[in-house]
């Protein structure tokens, strides 16, 4: 059956914190716990590692990247019918154009109050804590379907006009012809692939919650079976796709995601107020360096 990438351990995690002894005070006093414990939190529908592949971290603030375009697929010229004793044809292509990728920080904050601290009181953290993480996986992956639909402007024949999923009818005499199913919406992803002839398998599909209603509606409670006969291995439904569009992509090819900085905890005491502030953030990079290896569905809704 198809299943989602088990986001927990990318990237942001770390040692689990073992024991019942570790009280509110020492996690504030040493802020690498309260990572630890954020990074032990079960990560949800983080849909940026079906993407992006998550290689060595980041110098200098940014990456210089290629990016493949159908151009790089074939040489200039074709082979040729080498007589003995004759000269092999040249065949370079065209060097692609470097592009460059900037590091961004994200991250927020939150305070613990000196009684809460002294009661030990740990739902603070433990609330405020997942909150904050929450919003950084949701800001990486609204980043990084910013990204895709960048480059699917960039690269238009990667989007696909699909069918209304929603308005299928699925029996009767005015049932739904098969073309018109999201079956074969996938299989024309896969067909659009399998004609420009890089090897490119679309395992992993990314919709929104709508659309993952549909599926479910249309195909019954057997629908991740229909998937896996598509060739889906991947599924996730996230709000960070718009409705009515859906990412069909081969795992982990679309690019890459780097990390200058994982996450990473500090606190401080606010003696005015008396509270500690415990603020959290990353510093990451994403890119796409195959457009190719991603199909955007469009018309679904």
């Amino acid at each position: 059956m198809p299943t989602a990438y088990n986001a927990s351990a990318y990237p942001l995690s770390a040692p689990v914190i073992a024991g019942s002894n570790i009280t509110v005070s020492m996690m504030l006093n040493q802020p690498t716990r309260i990572t630890r414990y954020l990074s032990a939190l079960p990560l949800r529908n983080f849909i940026s590692p079906l993407f992006f592949s998550n290689p060595t971290g980041v110098t200098g603030g940014g990456v210089v990247y290629d990016q493949l375009t159908l151009n790089d697929l074939f040489s200039t010229r074709d082979v040729q019918t080498v007589e003995p004793g004759a000269e092999f044809p040249i065949l370079n292509g065209e060097t692609p154009t470097p592009l460059w990728a900037g590091v961004e920080k994200d991250g927020g904050k939150f305070f613990v109050t000196d009684e809460a601290r002294d009661r030990n009181d740990g739902g603070t953290i433990q609330r405020e804590g997942r909150k904050v993480l929450n919003t950084i996986v949701r800001k990486l992956d609204g980043k990084a379907v910013a990204a895709l639909n960048a480059a699917m402007t960039a690269f238009p024949t990667q989007v696909v006009a699909g069918h209304s999923w929603s308005s299928v009818v699925t029996g009767g005499a005015s049932q739904t012809n098969n073309s018109g199913w999201p079956a074969a919406d996938l299989a024309a992803a896969q067909a659009l692939a399998d004609q420009q002839e890089l090897g490119v398998v679309l395992d992993t599909l990314v919709v929104n919650p709508i659309q993952k209603a549909s599926l479910a509606t249309v195909y019954g409670p057997s629908f991740l079976a229909v998937l896996e006969a598509s060739g889906i291995q991947n599924f996730m439904a996230s709000n960070r796709v718009a409705a009515g569009t859906a990412f069909l992509t081969e795992y982990q090819q679309a690019g890459e995601q780097r990390f200058e900085k994982g996450l990473d905890t500090e606190t401080w005491r606010e003696q005015l107020t008396q509270r500690t502030w415990v603020q959290s953030d990353v510093r990451a990079v994403r890119y796409v360096t195959n457009p190719m290896s991603v199909v955007k569905l469009t018309g679904l809704a």
